[in-house]
C-alpha cells in the first residue's frame, strides 16, 4: 500500500523534513513491508490548528447536517468492506474471517449512535420546571489514539460519536497499522466531510504525546495500554479543561460454578481466550473454577486448545494467526517460560509455532495455579496473547477473593444455571462489565463498554461515548419583558 502520507485540513500531505519513518511489516510474513511513511512531530500542530479553525463552523452546521454527513460515511464503509478487512489482515495478522466483521463493525457503529447514541446526549425538559432544560455541547478539538488490535473499530468508536457531538478530531493511529488508517481517511474524504473536521497524523509515541500535551485539544480519547494511559495521565495533570477517556486494557476472569454447563462454559473460555490471538483487551486470561469441575473443565479445555489451527490469516480455515508485533511475541514466549514458583504447572506450554512460516506464530498455553500471586509477572500482567490460568477453588466466596485479586477490573462472566447465584454473586465482583453464561470478549455497541480499577478511568464507551464528547449545559429560561409591579415583589421591596 503507498503512503499518501497525514491527511490535514482537507489535503494529504507529505512530510519534508521528517523526524523519522515507519516500516510496517506484516507480521504472518515478516520480510514482506505493507505500509511505509514518514512522519514528524509538528504536523500535531497543524492537524490541531487545522481542527480549531474548522470547529465553530461544523458546531454550528447542526446535528441533522453532520448526521447526514455521517449517513454518506455509512455507505462508503460498507462499499469499501473488503478492503478494510484485507488491510487489517496483512497489517495486524487478524485472521481474514475476524478482519471481515471488524470493518462491518464500522457501518454498525454509526447506526447504533445514530439510534441509541443519541438517547444518551438528547435535551432534556424536566416535567414541572418552567423554561428548564438541559442540552449537550461538543468538547472542542478532541484527540484520538487508536490501538492495533482492532485499528479499524476502536478509533471509529471514539470518532463517530466525537462528530456528531459536534467536535473536530485529529487521529494519531498505532504505528502497527496505519495503512488501515489510511483507507479509513480515503473513505472520510469520499463522504465529503468538510476540511480541518477530521485530521490524520502518522507517528510513534512521540507523535502521541504531542497530541495528548497539546495545549489546543479538549479532550484526548485512547485505547491501549495501562502504562500509556497512565502517561498520558501525567503528562496532562496541569490541563484542567482537557478530558481524559482512558480504556487502559484488562485481565480478565470466568468463574464455572459446579451446576455450570461445562460445554458451553469450555466453548466460551477458549474462544474468549484465542480470537484475536488473544490480543483483546476483554479476552478471559483467568478461570476460576469450583473443585467439583476443575478436572472435567480442564479436560475440555485441553481439547478445545489443540484443536485451534494457527496460520496465515489470509486462509479461511485459520482461527489464529500471529500475534501483531515481535515484542508482543517476546512478551508471550517469556511469559511461558514462567511458573512463578512452582505455583503454576502447565498442562499446555505455549510457545513459537509454525516454524514453517516466518511470522510471530504462537500456541496457547493453558495451567493450573496451585496458589494466586495477585503480583505474579504472568498472574497479575496483560500478557496480550493466548494463555489461561485455571484456579481451582471451595466456595464462591473464595471465587470472589480470586476473581478480583487483580489490578484490573474490565470484564468477567459466570457460568451457572442459577441466575439468584449469579446476582448474589455479582454484587462482590468488582469489573465494568459481567455476563452470564457467555463469555468475557465481545460486547455490544449498545451496552456501555469499559472497566474501573486499571481498566479505565470511569468513561464507558460504545453507547455512552457521546457523553465523554460533549458536557451538559443547564438552562432557565424566561421570555423577554419587565412590569413596574414585579418590582414590589420580595425581595426588590427591601431595595426602597
Amino acid at each position: 500500500m503507498k503512503s499518501k502520507g497525514n491527511f490535514v485540513d482537507g489535503e494529504w500531505e507529505t512530510i519534508k523534513s521528517p523526524d523519522g519513518k515507519i516500516e510496517r511489516e506484516n507480521p504472518a510474513v515478516n520480510d514482506e513491508t505493507v505500509f511505509r511513511t514518514s512522519w514528524d512531530v509538528l504536523s500535531v500542530d497543524r492537524a490541531v490548528g487545522a481542527a480549531r479553525r474548522a470547529l465553530p463552523e461544523w458546531d454550528r452546521l447542526g446535528l441533522e447536517e453532520r448526521k447526514s454527513h455521517l449517513e454518506e460515511l455509512k455507505t462508503v464503509f460498507r462499499r469499501r468492506h473488503e478492503e478494510i478487512a484485507q488491510a487489517i489482515a496483512r497489517e495486524v495478522g487478524k485472521p481474514l474471517w475476524e478482519a471481515r466483521s471488524e470493518a462491518g463493525a464500522l457501518a454498525s457503529k454509526i447506526e447504533v449512535m445514530l439510534e441509541d447514541g443519541l438517547e444518551q446526549t438528547r435535551t432534556v425538559e424536566p416535567e414541572g420546571l418552567e423554561g428548564g432544560r438541559w442540552t449537550h455541547r461538543p468538547l472542542g478539538v478532541v484527540g484520538v489514539l487508536g490501538p492495533y488490535n482492532f485499528p479499524a473499530h476502536l478509533p471509529n468508536g471514539h470518532i463517530v460519536p466525537a462528530l456528531l457531538t459536534g467536535n473536530t478530531v485529529v487521529v494519531k493511529p498505532s504505528e502497527l497499522a496505519p495503512g488501515t488508517m489510511q483507507i479509513y481517511f480515503e473513505c472520510l474524504e469520499e463522504a465529503g466531510f468538510p476540511e480541518g473536521v477530521v485530521n490524520l497524523v502518522h507517528g510513534p509515541g512521540e507523535v502521541g504525546q504531542a497530541l495528548s500535551k497539546h495545549r489546543g485539544v479538549n479532550g484526548v480519547l485512547f485505547t491501549g495500554s495501562w502504562e500509556t494511559g497512565r502517561a498520558i495521565k501525567e503528562a496532562t495533570l496541569d490541563h484542567y479543561w482537557k478530558l481524559l477517556a482512558l480504556e487502559m486494557g484488562g485481565k480478565n476472569t470466568s468463574i464455572v460454578l459446579e451446576d455450570a454447563n461445562l460445554d458451553q462454559a469450555a466453548h466460551q473460555i477458549t474462544k474468549a481466550a484465542y480470537l484475536t490471538t488473544g490480543q483483546r483487551c476483554s479476552a478471559t486470561s483467568r478461570v476460576v473454577a469450583r473443585t467439583e469441575v476443575v478436572e472435567d473443565l480442564l479436560e475440555r479445555l485441553h481439547g478445545l486448545t489443540r484443536r485451534v489451527t494457527v496460520g496465515d490469516p489470509i486462509r479461511e480455515d485459520v482461527f489464529m494467526g500471529p500475534l501483531a508485533s515481535e515484542s508482543g511475541y517476546k512478551k508471550f514466549l517469556e511469559a511461558q517460560n514462567r511458573d512463578e514458583s512452582g505455583s503454576l504447572k502447565p498442562i499446555i506450554r505455549g510457545g513459537a509455532t509454525r516454524s514453517d512460516l516466518d511470522g510471530y506464530y504462537v500456541s496457547p498455553g493453558l495451567w493450573l495455579a496451585t496458589s494466586v500471586d495477585a503480583q505474579g509477572p504472568h498472574q497479575a500482567t496483560e500478557i496480550f496473547g493466548p494463555d489461561i490460568v485455571v484456579y481451582p477453588v471451595e466456595t464462591d466466596e473464595a471465587a470472589a477473593h480470586i476473581a478480583n485479586a487483580t489490578e484490573y477490573g474490565l470484564a468477567m462472566s459466570v457460568f451457572t444455571e442459577d441466575e439468584e447465584r449469579f446476582e448474589s454473586l455479582g454484587y462482590d465482583l468488582k469489573s465494568g462489565v459481567l455476563n452470564l453464561n457467555r463469555s468475557t470478549a465481545g460486547a455490544s455497541s449498545r451496552l456501555p463498554f469499559g472497566g474501573v480499577k486499571k481498566s479505565g478511568n470511569h468513561r464507558p464507551s460504545a453507547v455512552l461515548a457521546g457523553r465523554y464528547t460533549s458536557y451538559p449545559q443547564a438552562q432557565l429560561r424566561e421570555e423577554a419583558g419587565w412590569e413596574d409591579e414585579d418590582a414590589d415583589e420580595e425581595p426588590f421591596t427591601y431595595l426602597e
